[in-house]
């Protein structure tokens, strides 16, 4: 075997192993207990499974035919994996139900196929092939899409590091995509590509969500609290409708106590029910609606002619440093440039 051969094996071998290995981790390991932990490690399993078989395709000249289909197959679960680890990594209260079976359809009906042979190759050459890439691809752009649109009307829920996570896995994807598509063009880009490819994303992804801590099971903060969940899920309606529908979060001055002293709850009480249901203290809770305020008016022509520092303070902030932090933090933009984005106007 040749040098460059035993590279390529060296290279995509690890690659499949780290996946599934980290797969069937977080599928059954100690962070077995989180739905978006079981998705990606899905994700990477069946990516796993994908990979060998393009390897063995690649160093293997008679592979049986069945197999390379059953391989083109899989990739039909790729994108709703993705799409579904997605929601559930963002939103708090995101269940699988039978609906989500839907997204299963394509992938069971050429499993379905394959398998009894009513299909052959000839059937996935060239439409089955090209239907099962753009299908992956159009998952990859329906989740990139639906993200954005989420953590844009969604500031109060953001969680920064699984946003950022959420981008680079992104990327991930669409270099995997490309790397694989491209092999119908085989005269400039090597099928080999796509095994690389993967195992060259697999590792620094890998190694950047552990460092983040990305998928580390939360500890229970308040694991000797009394508050049920039942009760927590009713405060939170107290509190939507108190700052939502009263607007409080308008006043630069309002603290934790006033507003459990105004909901007749205690302040600990009120602190927990925010962190457990949005993943952040007060202040930030409060932030996420000033943002979001301060967004419609920048985005409105006839608001055009106030000061960034105006709209601050007419948002609820006590200072322009804050509202600039906070902005860019949920939106990863300035206000300035959301600004000129929405209505072409600098200030």
């Amino acid at each position: 075997m040749l040098a460059e051969h035993i590279l390529i094996l060296a290279i995509c071998g690890l690659g499949v192993f780290h996946g599934i290995s980290l797969g069937t981790y977080l599928m059954v390991g100690a962070t077995a207990n989180s739905l978006p932990n079981k998705l990606l490690g899905a994700l990477l399993a069946v990516f796993g499974l994908r990979i060998s078989k393009s390897i063995f395709l690649y160093f293997t000249s008679d592979l049986d035919i069945m197999l390379v289909m059953l391989g083109l197959t899989l990739i039909l679960s790729f994108g709703p994996l993705f799409f579904l680890y997605v929601r559930s990594l963002l939103e708090n209260d995101f269940k699988l139900a039978r609906k989500h079976l839907l997204h299963a359809v394509p992938f069971i009906l050429f499993l379905t196929l394959t398998s009894l042979g009513i299909v052959d190759k000839t059937f996935y050459m060239p439409f089955g092939i090209l239907f099962i890439y753009l299908h992956f691809l159009a998952y990859i752009i329906i989740s990139f899409a639906w993200q954005r649109k989420f953590r844009r009307s969604n500031p109060i829920s953001n969680n920064q590091s699984a946003g950022k996570w959420i981008n680079y896995i992104h990327l991930g994807m669409a270099f995997i995509w490309l790397s694989y598509f491209m092999f119908l063009l085989d005269e400039i880009v090597p099928y080999i590509a796509g095994p690389i490819t993967y195992s060259l994303v697999i590792y620094p992804l890998s190694f950047w969500a552990i460092i983040k801590k990305v998928h580390k099971p939360e500890e229970k903060k308040y694991q000797n609290s009394r508050l049920d969940n039942t009760a927590s899920l009713q405060v939170i309606s107290k509190l939507e409708a108190h700052i939502k529908e009263e607007k409080r979060f308008l006043n630069p001055d309002l603290k934790l106590p006033m507003v459990a002293t105004e909901l007749n709850t205690t302040p600990h009480v009120l602190s927990q029910a925010v962190n457990e249901n949005f993943g952040q203290n007060f202040q930030q809770y409060l932030n996420g609606y000033r943002v979001k305020a301060a967004q419609e008016m920048l985005e409105r022509q006839e608001k055009s002619h106030l000061t960034i520092a105006s709209i601050a303070f007419d948002s609820g902030f006590n200072s322009l440093s804050a509202f600039n932090t906070s902005f860019k933090k949920v939106l990863q933009k300035t206000p300035s440039q959301y600004r000129k984005e929405q209505v072409g106007v600098t200030s």
